[in-house]
């Protein structure tokens, strides 16, 4: 669904991009007048949430380069969540093998499509973006049921060869472990990233950032990452994203 929406978004500001480059006017000179911008927001994605920060060096009214720094989450929406057994247990997702977590440092540049009428309305621009993806695979613990000669016994076990049996059958699986187990053993997994998209400002003072920004975004590491047990898991990620942001200009 999100996917879907994140698609209708994009295609819907791809159109009024079309249609705005006929609205070009005089630039004021006054627009000149900002070298500075910082802003931030989060982006839905359709493999995840990000959150952001972002600097830029504004060039002219239009072109301004940017620095960017970011954090994803990653969801497979495909995924679902098993019910654990009891109330104490937390809920599963059935052959998760790890969660994965991305830290990006990107530069870009923003450059000026359509201008916003008489300085009001909107403002469209062209957003590109490159640079380091930092991936980090975090092992997802279960709570594995043993049945021994002093009763029942729970074990908090990550995915194996050793282990395959019993974390790939329901019956033997009580619930997901707690969030701790795994964090000392998260393996990183360098990569790049390229990310293009059209931002959409509004507002009548050039002095507040208000956006709204559709795109696409890859990440590419140099092996593929192992996400689930058994699927088809890749080297690459590609995304559609729907981004809100806000700052200020100086």
């Amino acid at each position: 669904m999100l996917r879907k929406f994140s698609f209708v978004c994009f295609l819907s500001i791809l159109i009024i991009s079309a249609n705005a480059q006929s609205k070009l006017h005089q630039i004021d000179p006054q627009d000149y007048q900002y070298k500075h911008e910082a802003s931030g927001g989060f982006r839905l994605q359709t493999n995840g949430i990000t959150f952001y920060g972002q600097y830029g060096w504004i060039k002219d009214i239009y072109r301004t380069r940017l620095l960017q720094v970011d954090y994803t989450y990653y969801i497979d929406y495909r995924q679902k969540q098993i019910k654990a057994e009891s109330s104490s247990s937390r809920n599963y997702i059935f052959g998760f093998q790890n969660k994965f977590h991305v830290i990006r440092v990107s530069a870009g540049v923003m450059q000026n499509i359509a201008d916003k009428a008489n300085r009001n309305g909107v403002r469209l621009s062209f957003v590109f973006f490159g640079g380091f993806s930092l991936g980090l695979l975090k092992p997802y613990y279960l709570d594995i049921k043993h049945n021994t000669d002093a009763g029942p016994k729970i074990s908090h076990e990550r995915y194996s060869s050793s282990t395959e049996d019993v974390f790939l059958n329901r019956d033997s699986i009580a619930g997901a472990s707690p969030i701790r187990y795994g964090l000392g053993q998260m393996e990183p997994v360098p990569g790049i990233n390229l990310r293009a998209s059209l931002n959409f400002e509004w507002g009548t003072k050039d002095a507040a950032v208000k956006a709204l920004e559709a795109g696409i975004l890859l990440d590419m590491y140099y092996k593929r990452l192992p996400i689930m047990v058994n699927n088809n898991n890749r080297f690459y990620q590609i995304a559609l994203y729907l981004s809100v942001h806000f700052g200020k200009r100086w």
